[in-house]
């Protein structure tokens, strides 16, 4: 078995499994892209959504800053009309609003006082009221501090909230004592309006009001100087669904009262299906396609010191169901490396193929070579032996000189028909010696010039020029150089030929003032076979420029044609002299 035949399952099985690996490597990374790509639009998603949504709270706790910068700056107490004024455009923009609320602290004492002057203004049976265990309203009970509901907005449908001491329940008193103390906004969790009209939650936010609104510096200052609470009560539900009609994402979420108990902790579920919150919790379990860990959908809201926690999850219309990508790269590079493996065999087959007509052309031509040579032997020894023999008879010279060029013409041809097909091969033999150039490319031009018309005239170094070059190559190459200048020249147009040397290489020049080659023909006259369109009937075979170019790319060298049509060519051949 040949070295080519054994390479060849080698090349394929490299082939295949290097195809095979880099598709399933580039399978997996499409995967993985695939993969970060849809977590990314979910995080990017969910990230938008929480940002709504902390927006939305934002904005409904800036009501009560707003109504309590308007205390501050009124310069006389806020009446219950111009309280009603105030509010009436915040409760018409944010329908996430129940009420909003102004409760003063009353102390016992104050207590008839206070509810004579509510009285008068036309709530003849107003008082301070609160819870019974049966949840119904009834008249407060004495204690120190009553924080009752004296303003609502709007009115309508929050008649029982007037007079209600928001301090007897425990739930609100949870979020005005922190309040009172510190100054700042506190949210209560979440309660169950009374006043609700659908199934969902509440909550409310306290902010504390101090004299001239300014909050006190120490706490028992505040707890001394406190004068009442502003109240917001606030839907859960419908704050977060006026936070999300201008936003459309196919995902659901619950939301979580960080600082409840746990069985407090459920606020409402958004479904996207259906654009609401419901109070009905179910289990949400974000798949790990979009949330490979738990806390990759989780958010936290921020809400009058209370933490909320947002948990999301891809509705059953957002679709993340894996992508086509990875399987489509494996099947593409498996085709592609099936295709490869599939050319790469062809290719074999036709290299092998050409490698056999090759090598039968080579026997061919090295046969046909052998057994033209023979008899071409036999012609040119008969001739040299006739014009010997015929010296005194001048009117046959001429006739035996013309057998004797065209003999050696033919044998010429025959050698570089064998060298074209030997290298084509790749078998041309290549035998490096030690030569004088100089002296080489005088027995050449002595040669030829007993061949050609046009006087050949050399010019150059004077001195020995040694380089380590085939003999018989070379011989060839300038050969076919002058031989093709003669052919292409007339018989009074001499032919220059030049050789020097740099030290590291000779440059040989050949020189005409012939026909010159068109400019349409330079770029393929180097090839076996091809010849100038200007060539007439002049003989030739075409073979010369390519037995040049053979010949300089097994010396590793380099030549260039510089040719105008009808003024010459000059030919410039560079080889290395070791």
């Amino acid at each position: 078995m040949t070295k080519p035949s054994l390479r060849h399952p080698i090349i394929m099985g490299l082939t295949l499994g290097l195809g095979v690996g880099l598709s399933v490597g580039a399978a997996w990374f499409v995967g993985q892209w695939e993969a970060t790509r849809r977590q990314t639009q979910f995080q990017q998603q969910i990230e938008n959504l929480a940002t709504a949504l902390q927006r939305s709270l934002n904005r409904y706790t800036d009501v009560l800053t707003f109504l309590h910068d308007y205390y501050r700056v009124s310069e006389e107490p806020v009446s219950r009309q111009s309280f009603a004024e105030y509010v009436a455009r915040s409760l018409a923009t944010y329908p996430g609003i129940q009420a909003l609320e102004w409760a003063p602290l009353v102390r016992l004492g104050d207590r008839a006082t206070f509810e004579a002057s509510i009285q008068a203004e036309d709530y003849p049976t107003f008082e301070i009221t609160e819870l019974s265990p049966d949840n119904q309203l009834q008249r407060a009970g004495e204690r120190a501090e009553y924080v009752p509901v004296t303003y609502v907005a709007p009115f309508l449908n929050n008649e029982a909230a007037l007079g209600y001491d928001l301090s007897s329940d425990a739930t609100r008193a949870a979020a005005i004592a922190p309040a009172r103390a510190s100054g700042r906004i506190i949210a209560t969790e979440r309660i169950r309006l009374v006043q609700e009209q659908r199934d969902q939650f509440g909550f409310l936010v306290v902010l504390p009001l101090y004299p001239n609104g300014d909050i006190p510096s120490d706490q028992a200052t505040r707890e001394a100087q406190f004068e009442g609470i502003l109240l917001g009560v606030f839907r859960v539900a419908d704050v977060v669904e006026e936070a999300l009609q201008d936003l459309s994402a196919d995902i659901d979420f619950a939301l979580y009262d960080q600082d409840a108990g746990v069985e407090r902790q459920f606020l409402g579920q958004y479904e996207a299906a259906i654009a609401t919150v419901v109070a009905t919790e179910t289990p949400i379990h974000p798949p790990a396609v979009v949330c490979p860990r738990a806390e990759d959908c989780t958010r936290l809201l921020t809400l009058g010191q209370r933490q909320w926690q947002v948990l999301f999850a891809p509705a059953a219309t957002y679709g993340v169901s894996r992508g086509y990508g990875a399987p489509l790269t494996l099947l593409t590079g498996l085709l592609l490396t099936g295709s490869l493996a599939l050319f790469l065999h062809n290719l074999h087959t036709e290299l092998a193929r050409t490698r056999i007509l090759g090598d039968m052309k080579l026997k061919f031509f090295s046969m046909a070579s052998h057994e033209l040579r023979t008899p071409l032997s036999t012609i040119l020894l008969s001739a040299e032996s006739l014009r010997g023999d015929v010296q005194p008879l001048g009117a046959a010279q001429p006739k035996i000189h013309r057998i004797l060029v065209t003999a050696q013409h033919m044998e010429q041809q025959i050698s570089d028909l064998l060298t074209l097909t030997r290298a084509e091969a790749g078998k041309l033999e290549f035998h490096p010696v030690l030569l004088n150039a100089v002296t080489l490319c005088q027995e050449v031009i002595d040669e030829v010039q007993l061949q050609v018309n046009q006087s050949i005239s050399v010019s150059g170094s004077d001195h020995p020029i040694t380089a380590f070059w085939d003999r018989r190559l070379v011989r060839s190459l300038l050969t076919n150089l002058l031989l093709n200048a003669s052919n292409y020249s007339l018989s009074s147009s001499p032919i220059q030929v030049s050789l020097s040397s740099d030290g590291q290489s000779a440059t040989l020049a050949v020189q005409d003032w012939g026909r010159g080659i068109p400019a349409a023909d330079l770029a393929s006259i180097r090839e076996a076979f091809q010849r100038g369109s200007n060539v007439g009937d002049r003989p030739g075979s075409g073979l010369g420029l390519a037995i040049v170019h053979t010949v300089v790319t097994q010396h590793r060298g380099s030549w260039h044609i510089v040719s105008t049509e009808g003024q010459g060519t000059t030919v410039t051949v560079q080889l290395p002299l070791e």
